[in-house]
C-alpha cells in the first residue's frame, strides 16, 4: 500500500496535469451576480409554482399543467429554463418525461418561503410601487 502511494505521488509530481489546481474564489460582486441570475429564474411565478410542485414528487408536464395552469408548450419552456439552470432534472420513461427538483438550494428556498407564508411573514405588495 505504501509503495503504491509513493508511486502515485511520483506520477503526480512528474505530470503537472494531474495536480490539483486551486480554483479562484469568486469576488462578492460576482457571487452576487450569480445569485441574482439564479433567483431571477425562480422569480417568475409559473417557474416558482413548478418548483414547488416538484420539491417532493416527480411529475409529468401534463400533471404540472393541471396544477400550475397554462399550456404544455409554455410549461415545457419554463421546465427547459429550470433544467438549464440545474434546478430541475428530467427522466424519460418510454414516451413520458418525469421532472423533479434536484437542487437542494432551490428546495431550501421553497422551504424558507413556505415557512414565511405559513407564519404570515411574507412581505406585502409595496403601497406605492415605483414606475
Amino acid at each position: 500500500m505504501a509503495s503504491y502511494v509513493r508511486q502515485r505521488l511520483a506520477e503526480i509530481r512528474a505530470n503537472p496535469a494531474l495536480r490539483w489546481r486551486r480554483t479562484k474564489r469568486l469576488t462578492l460582486r460576482k457571487q452576487a451576480g450569480v445569485a441574482a441570475r439564479w433567483v431571477a429564474v425562480l422569480a417568475q411565478d409559473k417557474r416558482l409554482l413548478i418548483v414547488i410542485h416538484l420539491v417532493d414528487q416527480e411529475r409529468t408536464v401534463t400533471d404540472l399543467v393541471s396544477r400550475v395552469g397554462g399550456s404544455q408548450t409554455t410549461l415545457s419552456k419554463h421546465l427547459s429554463v429550470l433544467v438549464e439552470h440545474g434546478i430541475v432534472e428530467c427522466r424519460a420513461e418510454g414516451t413520458w418525461h418525469y421532472y423533479s427538483c434536484k437542487s437542494e438550494d432551490a428546495k431550501a428556498v421553497i422551504r424558507l418561503l413556505d415557512n414565511l407564508a405559513r407564519n404570515d411573514m411574507l412581505p406585502g405588495t409595496p403601497s406605492n410601487p415605483a414606475g
